[in-house]
């Protein structure tokens, strides 16, 4: 059954949706690699709501997405609801990003959507049971997203303080730019103090 892929290739193959590879699906390799929600690459995978763009961390969104949309109709601030409750607060996916996935998820025919309110279609519903995705497996594939919850947030944090320190070299002022240098050296011993802190309690262990 090829469902016309959704950035390519069929239905939602590829990186998807839960720790590691979750062979559920014909075809074995492909359902849930992955992590569904959270910002860029995590531990047993990476995870999908945090990139811009239409890569493949968008297509993880939009199977965790459609996945929710088994439980019901709902609209971009009861996804985000949906995905904080199944995660134990772990995760809290930006309103803006869900509703570009919902956007995305109409688009290609997967839902309708009447008055910001997504509902899944039967070639959504289809693709979903293809994969071999239940409201079941979703949730309990999400609940494992919530053990990382301080993973994601570290990465996040990291990744912002990243995007303002490259802001402030391309278009900062000198003072921001002193200001720049001064917090770049108190992180970077923080850092190095954390890791090692964390590689001695990897070698006790």
């Amino acid at each position: 059954m090829n469902c016309g892929g959704f950035f390519g290739g069929t239905g939602w193959d590829g990186p998807g949706f839960g720790p590691g590879q979750f062979n559920s699906g014909p075809g074995g390799s492909g359902g849930f690699g992955g992590f569904g929600f959270g910002p860029g690459d995590g531990a047993g995978g990476s995870f999908g709501f945090g990139v811009p763009g239409f890569g493949g961390g968008l297509r993880r969104a939009a199977v965790g997405t459609a996945a929710l949309l088994l439980d019901g109709p709902a609209d971009a601030a009861q996804i985000v609801q949906r995905t904080t409750e199944a995660t134990g607060g772990g995760f809290t996916p930006p309103q803006d990003v869900a509703e570009l996935v919902i956007g995305v998820l109409a688009g290609r025919g997967f839902v309708t959507v009447d008055n910001g309110v997504a509902t899944l279609t039967d070639l959504g519903r289809n693709i979903l049971a293809w994969r071999g995705i239940t409201s079941e497996t979703a949730h309990a594939l999400l609940g494992k997203v919530g053990q990382f919850g301080d993973v994601i947030k570290i990465r996040s944090s990291l990744r912002e303080i990243a995007g303002l320190a490259r802001t402030i070299m391309w278009s900062g002022t000198d003072e921001q730019k002193q200001k720049l240098s001064e917090t770049r050296a108190n992180l970077l011993t923080a850092l190095n103090e954390a890791k090692a802190s964390l590689h001695g309690a990897l070698a006790e262990g």
